[in-house]
């Protein structure tokens, strides 16, 4: 639900509610086609984007666990007490990525319906690069949910489960500000926007 409680209003101003509802709309129709070939310059934007991460943060991620170490399973050590902590320490790690490959499937769609949505939308307003507008579209709409993008204090163990799931509500409070206080009064206009879709998505959210 985050490209319609967040990316739709954030792009309603660069041509307005109808176009940024119909350009997601196209972009959830067209990735829901299996073997759709986008433009030729949209698909080069959006492999680049792949690559960097802004569009599919959690390969970045894998690929950093397994070049420390931390993404592999562990084999036993031919005791059985070092076998049954491998087998333990396996099926942790086998959950853990079960788990999140939920999650980060659903992020990853939200992500790249955006880009191409924006992608289009810079293009149709003539912007000079397309690519770096629909790059800051999925950062300020996505959100970005690194230790990193925390305060101190919510980095370590106490703070990081004292702020598990309040990531989003605080992106969301900043983005809005944004929009209201950098927007101008098409800024303010996507913002009562927003709060007019969040009702819905929040509540599909508890679903």
């Amino acid at each position: 639900t985050q490209p319609v409680a967040v990316s739709f209003p954030w792009l309603s101003p660069f041509g307005g509610a109808k176009q940024s509802a119909a350009e997601f709309g196209r972009a959830a129709k067209q990735m829901s086609t299996k073997g759709h070939k986008f433009e030729s310059d949209l698909e080069a934007a959006l492999k680049h984007a792949e690559d960097d991460g802004t569009v599919s943060p959690q390969e970045v991620h894998q690929l950093m666990a397994q070049s420390r170490g931390s993404g592999s399973l562990r084999p036993g050590d031919g005791t059985k007490i070092g076998d049954a902590r491998a087998a333990a320490s396996n099926s942790i790690a086998k959950l853990s990525l079960a788990w999140g490959k939920v999650f980060g499937m659903a992020e990853q769609i939200n992500r790249r319906m955006t880009f191409i949505a924006a992608y289009r939308i810079a293009k149709a307003q003539g912007m000079k690069n397309p690519a770096e507008f629909a790059k800051k579209a999925v950062t300020e709409t996505q959100f970005v949910y690194s230790k990193a993008n925390k305060m101190r204090w919510g980095r370590g163990a106490v703070g990081g489960t004292m702020m598990t799931f309040k990531t989003y509500s605080i992106a969301y409070i900043e983005v809005m500000g944004r929009m209201w206080t950098q927007g101008g009064p098409e800024g303010k206009k996507a913002v009562l926007l927003a709060l007019g879709t969040r009702d819905d998505t929040d509540e599909m959210r508890l679903r």
